[in-house]
C-alpha cells in the first residue's frame, strides 16, 4: 500500500492495497484504472437516460430477484436497482468532483499564502488546519452535516447534499494547505523565486505565476486519492441517518435500504456496493500509478 504524506489515520485504513502493481507497472494501473472508472462514469451517464425505467418509477413486486428485465433486482418498494445505482452515481461522482476540487483550491490557496506572508498569517491558517486535521475525520463531517442540516437544500438539489458538501470541504482544505505550503516552502527559496523579487514583481504576482502552478503537482496527486476517502464518505454517511436523503438514489442510501432485508434481498446492497467498490479500486490504481511516477522521477 502506498503511503501518502498528510493522510489522515481513517484514510489509510480506507486505501485499497493496489501499490504493489503501480510500483511494478504504473502504465498499465494508470489505464486499467482509468478504463474502469470512465466505464463507471459513461454508465452513470447513459444508464439513467435509455434505460426503461426511471430511478423513481415503481415499476414491479417488490423484493424481486435480478433478471434481464431488472438486472439489479427490485427494492423493497419495488423500484429498479439497477437504474437508481447508476442513477446514484450521478450524485456520488459530483459530490467527489466537486468536493475534491474545491477543498483543493481553499487549501492550496491558503497554504500558498500562509507560506508566502509574515509570521502571524502563516501561525493562524496552519494553527487552524492543525486543528480541524487533530478531529476525527467522520466525526466531524458529521458534525458539520447535522448542523447545516440534513434538509438542507438549493434549487433542485437532493435535500442533505449542500451540508455534505460543505461538510468535506470544510475538513478536507486543511490537509491541501499543508501539503502547500510544505512544497512552497522549499520552493520560495529557488533561483526562479527569487529572480522574481529581484525583477521586482509583486507578491500577489509571485504567488499567482510561480508558486501555484508548481504546487499544483503536489496537491494534484493527492486529489486522485482524497476521491476514494470522499466516495466511501458519501456512502457510509445514510447509515448513520446523515448525508444525502431518501428517496433520492445515491450508493449509501440504496445500499441502506437494503440492509434490513440483506439475508432475502441480498441483491439491494451488494450490487450497488459491488459499484462502489469498483469505483475505488479504480480511483486506488490511479493514485498509486501518479504515486508512482512522482515517485519514480524523485529517485
Amino acid at each position: 500500500m502506498t503511503a501518502v504524506a498528510g493522510a489522515s489515520p481513517e484514510f489509510r485504513r480506507l486505501r485499497i492495497p493496489t501499490g504493489r502493481v503501480a510500483a511494478k507497472r504504473p502504465g498499465l494501473a494508470a489505464t486499467v484504472g482509468g478504463c474502469l472508472l470512465a466505464l463507471i462514469a459513461l454508465a452513470c451517464i447513459f444508464v439513467p437516460i435509455f434505460w426503461h425505467y426511471s430511478a423513481e418509477a415503481i415499476v414491479a413486486p417488490a423484493l424481486q430477484g435480478p433478471s434481464l428485465a431488472h438486472p439489479f433486482g427490485t427494492d423493497t418498494v419495488g423500484r429498479d436497482v439497477f437504474v437508481r445505482t447508476f442513477a446514484g452515481g450521478r450524485v456520488d461522482l459530483a459530490v467527489i468532483a466537486i468536493a475534491v476540487l474545491v477543498s483543493a483550491a481553499i487549501g492550496s490557496l491558503l497554504g500558498v499564502v500562509a507560506a508566502s506572508s509574515g509570521r502571524w498569517v502563516d501561525a493562524v491558517v496552519m494553527r487552524t488546519a492543525d486543528a480541524i486535521i487533530a478531529f476525527p475525520f467522520m466525526v466531524l463531517v458529521l458534525a458539520i452535516v447535522l448542523l447545516v442540516g440534513t434538509e438542507a437544500t438549493v434549487w433542485s438539489l437532493p435535500p442533505g447534499l449542500i451540508s455534505l458538501l460543505a461538510a468535506i470541504i470544510v475538513t478536507d482544505w486543511a490537509v491541501y494547505a499543508r501539503l502547500a505550503r510544505g512544497q512552497t516552502l522549499s520552493l520560495r527559496q529557488r533561483d526562479f523565486v527569487t529572480a522574481a523579487r529581484v525583477l521586482g514583481f509583486s507578491s500577489s504576482r509571485i504567488v499567482v505565476r510561480h508558486l501555484l502552478p508548481n504546487v499544483v503537482s503536489a496537491v494534484g496527486a493527492y486529489m486522485v486519492t482524497d476521491a476514494i476517502l470522499a466516495v466511501v464518505t458519501t456512502a457510509s454517511l445514510p447509515f448513520l441517518g446523515a448525508g444525502i436523503q431518501p428517496p433520492a438514489p445515491e450508493w449509501g442510501v440504496i445500499m441502506y435500504g437494503g440492509a434490513t432485508v440483506l439475508q432475502t434481498a441480498w441483491w439491494i446492497t451488494l450490487l450497488p456496493g459491488a459499484v462502489l467498490a469498483a469505483t475505488a479500486i479504480a480511483l486506488s490504481l490511479l493514485a498509486d500509478a501518479v504515486l508512482a511516477k512522482i515517485g519514480g522521477a524523485l529517485r
